[in-house]
């Protein structure tokens, strides 16, 4: 399966060989020349790069890869963004820098809308909506939103997927799988980033937001889980105006939460609006498992009567159960100053291997949130103290699933705009509360008893094989040929060791006996000479140079 798929992505190389090269092209004009040539691909560098004097030169490596992603279009740009979120892979210098790209490219003519629009709905858009603005609202690198409003005089939004955009992100993604694979190969230094690993996310995330089908359907979802929070509001959808292409929304008429002084104008309570956000995101993650994985000032909106509107669920994440209870675990570490369970849920979480040092990853950990011990909770930057442990355990090569870094970076995001709003805010806080009832909720007996039927189920099931995997078993045993199998990385060393030995040996032996045949045929003073010696001897003596050579350079 895995040799079909690199053979696909070769395949879409070789297809789309102008859009490598162009790629290539604008690598090479912010100065990654040397990086395409270590890929082997200097082949596929355009000439007039080659020599070109590269005029950002006195750019940052980090200001320069942002440069050449947004030149390079919708799949780069959001290909940036999710880089982004990951702060326990890359410097804090590019992801400073990927922060900066924005959605934001040159409109489409409202022909091509139109097109698209209709083509999705079946019928003119004079049926559809009673008026609809050609002027777009905003426009993305994947759909372009405009205004229009319902017959039944309703003011909604229109998000219309651009033309041909996913057949452009196919194409971009399979050429980064392979320019992926190519770094992996070349550049052994970014193995530790894993690129294909996050390539494979990037697809994953990127195939669920051009589905808007998928979009309506989480918001449908978290609609449904923050009936609770009255105070939260997401945009209803219009299901018969909607498609994998299309999307018709209610309008949310709000403040941008990024507005301080629009909010202050409108009176709303600033207070109010960002202790509701912060409960609702902490229930959306810890209880229900699904929360926004987007969430910045452009999402979130300042409604009359403190409500707090949220949009764009194009990008979600998800946590299980067990990481819920992780995650948990995790927050009350921190307010209980217990960094040996904070590493212990890191190792958990990421899988570290049995040659772990725990010691040196928990004292490495401990050095680095040493700053914040002691310090009051409201003091305490929960998100920041996350990333850095993320980042400490990427070291010691434990592997943190990406919903989890969607999860921190939320977590700094909300604490950024929540201490922006109210000086006072304190997250943790907000969170203990929920936190310590997750945690008594582990122990509940509703809890227990459910744990208990899924053991006793999985008991039932291992029963019912059991005996037969243990006849099996025996019956392996009872035969003559049974023999088991150990590997170990020494055992391979010394297998190399003695396979060379042997050849040593073998080369020896033949160099020998060459030798003395050789000498034996000097005796031999009739038949064809070479070199005026018999030409048996020289031959010999020839092959015995050869076993030789082939000794010395073993």
């Amino acid at each position: 399966m895995q040799l079909i798929k690199r053979s696909r992505q070769l395949g879409q190389a070789v297809k789309n060989v102008g859009r490598l090269r162009q790629i290539l092209g604008v690598a090479a004009k912010y100065g990654f020349v040397d990086i395409v040539r270590r890929m082997d691909l200097g082949k596929f560098l355009p000439n007039r790069f080659v020599d070109e004097v590269n005029e950002e030169e006195h750019l940052s490596p980090a200001q320069r890869l942002r440069l050449a992603f947004e030149e390079l279009g919708p799949t780069f740009v959001k290909f940036g963004q999710l880089l982004s979120t990951r702060q326990d892979l890359l410097p804090e210098s590019f992801i400073e820098e990927f922060v900066k790209l924005q959605d934001n490219v040159q409109p489409l003519p409202f022909e091509a809308i139109r097109a698209v629009l209709e083509s999705e709905l079946g019928r003119p858009i004079a049926e559809a909506y009673a008026s609809f603005n050609e002027a777009p609202l905003a426009a993305a690198s994947i759909s372009q939103v405009h205004e229009a409003v319902l017959p039944t005089g309703e003011r909604v939004v229109v998000k219309v997927q651009r033309p041909e955009i996913e057949k452009i992100i196919d194409m971009d993604v399979s050429l980064l799988a392979f320019l992926a694979g190519l770094f992996e190969r070349y550049i052994p230094e970014t193995r530790i980033v894993g690129p294909k690993t996050i390539v494979d996310e990037f697809f994953r995330t990127l195939s669920y937001e051009l589905d808007f089908v998928v979009e309506a359907n989480n918001m449908g979802k978290m609609t449904e889980n923050m009936r609770s929070f009255p105070e939260i509001v997401i945009p209803k959808v219009h299901k018969k105006l909607s498609t994998h292409r299309v999307l018709t929304l209610e309008r949310l008429d709000g403040v941008p939460l990024n507005n301080i002084q629009a909010i202050d104008k409108a009176g709303i309570d600033r207070k109010k609006l960002v202790d509701v956000g912060a409960r609702a995101f902490f229930q959306s993650v810890m209880i229900d498992g699904l929360f926004h994985g987007d969430l910045h000032g452009g999402n979130l909106f300042a409604l009359p009567d403190n409500r707090l509107g949220i949009i764009d669920f194009g990008i979600v994440g998800r946590l299980s159960q067990k990481s819920r209870d992780q995650l948990a675990i995790m927050l009350m570490a921190l307010v209980t100053e217990d960094y040996e369970t904070l590493c212990y849920e890191y190792t958990d979480l990421g899988g570290g291997s049995a040659a772990l040092d725990f010691d040196s990853f928990q004292r490495d950990v401990r050095n680095a949130l040493s700053p914040h011990i002691g310090l009051a909770l409201s003091e305490l930057n929960v998100g920041k103290v996350l990333i850095d442990a993320t980042r400490i355990a990427t070291k010691y090569d434990i592997k943190v699933p990406g919903d989890w870094m969607i999860v921190f970076k939320a977590i700094l995001t909300i604490e950024g705009m929540g201490s922006t709003l109210d000086p006072d805010f304190d997250l943790l806080s907000v969170s203990e509360e929920l936190v310590q009832t997750l945690v008594k909720n582990q122990y509940s007996t509703q809890r227990i008893s459910k744990d208990l039927m899924l053991l006793a189920k999985d008991t039932t099931a291992l029963l019912q094989v059991l005996p037969r995997q243990l006849r099996w078993m025996f019956r392996k045993l009872s035969q003559n040929d049974f023999a088991f199998e150990i590997r170990s990385p020494d055992l391979r060393d010394l297998r190399l060791q003695l396979e060379t030995s042997s050849k040593r040996v073998t080369y020896s032996l033949l160099a020998a006996g060459a030798i003395v045949a050789a000498s034996i045929s000097l005796q031999d003073h009739e038949g064809p000479t070479i070199f005026g010696y018999p030409a048996p001897a020289t031959l010999l003596a020839l092959a015995a140079a050869a076993f030789l050579g082939r000794l010395l350079f073993m």
